[in-house]
């Protein structure tokens, strides 16, 4: 069994030795790595090619295209493999974080190899020295399509998935439609034909330094304050109507009926009346907490 980590680099020389001494750590024993260098400009790119010297990975640059297209362009030239991981150049991953995804995706879906499959789960939040700042990161909901198109579970360098993932997910024409938070798209695509798995445990040492910094995660008021304000205000680019609109046209006519109505209201709610009236009474979007609340106010105010 081969299991394909793709890392997307960007000056990264400050952090990148410790990940990928970390991604060779793993127990899961047939691990390869991919890196695409998206224009370094620090030692980065020399880095790479001590490793690969080594035959511990292998790499390839390219024009600087962003993150989200960097990290498409890599799904596109991944090549064969039985499982794919999104990997960030700053974390740290436990020596069985691949191992545990597999295995849990084997576990909870028994026709793994006939659907596409996604792993994602929590983190494990630390500064830039690694110091422990918060156990967690993420709020669990339901992993279905309709609560994907509200907001993104687990952030990216948690995600595993499988072999039809991938060639799902490359059948997606990021420069054409735009990828917005490539993670979130691509847990929208594989929510939206097949299966989602969110692991609450966290795997992995989610660094924050520099302009990456969420802010005081260990002060609870502050930070649920900031996530309110972050789900309210949104990124106009990559809004949930943003997304929806990129889904219906590159899948809407092979998405089953419910997720192709449901993917028409999100996209149209501002122009007709009934898609937002749907919306507002749809309960396939529940969840408790207070965001499902603040999710009917965006439909109201035209916010999404």
């Amino acid at each position: 069994m081969k299991v394909k980590i793709l890392l997307s680099s960007y000056n990264g020389e400050q952090y990148i030795r410790e990940q990928i001494d970390s991604l060779l750590s793993q127990t899961q024993t047939s691990v390869e790595i991919l890196v695409r260098d998206d224009g370094s400009t620090d030692s980065t790119k020399a880095i790479l090619d001590e490793y690969q010297d080594r035959d511990r990975l292998s790499w390839y640059g390219g024009e600087n295209l962003g993150p989200g297209l960097s990290f498409w362009k890599l799904l596109e030239d991944s090549g064969e493999a039985d499982y794919y991981a999104f990997c960030d150049q700053d974390d740290v991953w436990d020596q069985d974080k691949v191992e545990i995804a597999v295995r849990t995706l084997e576990e909870e879906i028994p026709d793994i190899n006939s659907i596409p499959a996604l792993y994602c789960g929590d983190v494990r939040v630390v500064d830039k020295d690694l110091n422990p700042m918060a156990d967690h990161m993420m709020v669990q909901i339901p992993t279905d399509y309709p609560h994907a198109l509200i907001r993104s579970i687990a952030p990216g360098c948690t995600f595993v998935f499988n072999r039809q993932a991938r060639d799902l997910l490359s059948r997606f024409d990021a420069k054409k439609y735009g990828v917005g938070l490539f993670d979130w798209t691509a847990y929208q695509i594989i929510a939206c034909f097949g299966r989602v798995i969110f692991d609450p445990q966290g795997h992995m040492s989610y660094r924050q330094h520099g302009d990456n910094a969420i802010g005081a995660v260990t002060d609870f008021y502050r930070e649920r304050l900031r996530k309110i304000k972050k789900f309210w205000s949104g990124d106009k680019k990559n809004s949930r109507q943003q997304n929806a609109l990129r889904l219906g046209r590159a899948f809407g006519r092979e998405m089953s009926p419910e997720n192709r109505r449901i993917t028409r209201d999100f996209a149209l709610y501002k122009k007709d009346p009934r898609c937002k009236l749907r919306l507002l009474k749809d309960e396939s979007t529940y969840y408790p907490g207070s965001e499902y609340l603040l999710f009917k106010l965006l439909i109201l105010f035209n916010r999404l």
